[in-house]
């Protein structure tokens, strides 16, 4: 074994085995960059969602309806370019109406400060607008609330937005169409108190469809007061169950004569005494007991909300 490790073959091996390990150590960053590049250097593509697209035309005297907001794009090529497009966002998109007569014309989306390596698609490339005279009027605000978000028992007072007059801009045949301008609330949570949210203002024709037109504010206050009606009525304690044998129920007597009945008024309207079920199954003799008031359908509460009521009993005999 001493004389292997000790010959010139073996000596000769282990320094061409040194020599590739050295060789390998001091370019390995060089072959992870040589990959990296050329992974940048692959083909693909990607989508880009909602991008912008601006618009150029006299915003002074014209109304440009058609035109959409945002518009996908496609982009094949280079990978480092399109990671570099998406990163940097310096490219543009752009109709150009300048110089367009009123009427309907078909108009090419263009794009801008895009890598001329890059292969653009727009969808859709083209779209067919409609360009007349801008007018702008100003509507009165009409506030919408739904009553089944109101709490049990709870009806609305007053309904008020602020502002109450919005400015509409569109083009001429639009603005002849409104026929309601509306903010509606929508809520979550059952309204039981005074509230105040921001609701939306939207501009609708005849056959309730939204209108392609600028609203100034497209928001307002809306505020809602609420009201819980109030009734006070008589209240009369009656037996539930059966009293124990030998057991005769006497009276029952509560310790007030009325109660405020709270609820919906149409409920309050036929409300003439209000009753009260005392359990008297495991009555064995005089006693005042705590009882609940129940509360029926458009009901929300009363005050007080329980009864004191004194149970009288008579002892007999059973036959």
């Amino acid at each position: 074994m001493d004389k292997f490790i000790e010959s010139k073959w073996f000596v000769r091996v282990v320094a061409l085995l040194l020599a590739f390990l050295l060789y390998v150590s001091l370019n390995f960053d060089d072959f992870e960059l040589a990959q990296r590049i050329d992974n940048s250097g692959q083909e693909t593509s990607e989508v880009l969602t909602n991008v912008p697209v601006q618009a150029y035309y006299d915003t002074e005297n014209l109304y440009i309806s058609g035109l959409p907001k945002q518009v996908r794009v496609e982009l094949s090529g280079p990978k480092s370019l399109i990671e570099s497009a998406k990163r940097l966002r310096d490219f543009r998109l752009y109709a150009d109406m300048t110089g367009l007569e009123l009427g309907t014309h078909q108009v090419a989306i263009k794009h801008e400060n895009f890598s001329d390596k890059l292969k653009v698609s727009i969808q859709p490339a083209a779209v067919e607008v409609s360009i007349e005279e801008r007018v702008t009027k100003t509507y009165s605000v009409k506030p919408e609330f739904n009553d089944s978000a109101l709490a049990e028992g709870y009806q609305v007072d007053t309904v008020t937005v602020a502002p109450q007059e919005v400015k509409v801009t569109g083009s001429q045949s639009d603005i002849e169409k409104i026929a309601f301008v509306k903010a509606a609330l929508t809520s979550g949570q059952q309204i039981d108190e005074e509230t105040t949210a921001t609701a939306n203002v939207q501009v609708l024709d005849g056959d309730l469809n939204k209108l392609d037109v600028k609203i100034e504010p497209e928001t307002v206050q809306m505020s809602i007061s609420v009201k819980n009606p109030s009734k006070k009525v008589e209240i009369k304690a009656v037996p539930k169950g059966e009293p124990p044998t030998g057991i005769k129920i006497v009276s029952l007597e509560p310790d007030i004569e009325e109660v405020t009945v709270y609820g919906k008024e149409m409920v309050l309207e036929e409300l003439v005494e209000l009753t009260i079920p005392v359990d008297v199954s495991s009555v064995t003799k005089d006693t005042t007991m705590t009882v609940p008031i129940e509360l029926g359908n458009g009901i929300n509460f009363t005050s007080p909300q329980v009864v004191k009521v004194k149970v009288t009993v008579e002892k007999t005999t059973a036959k």
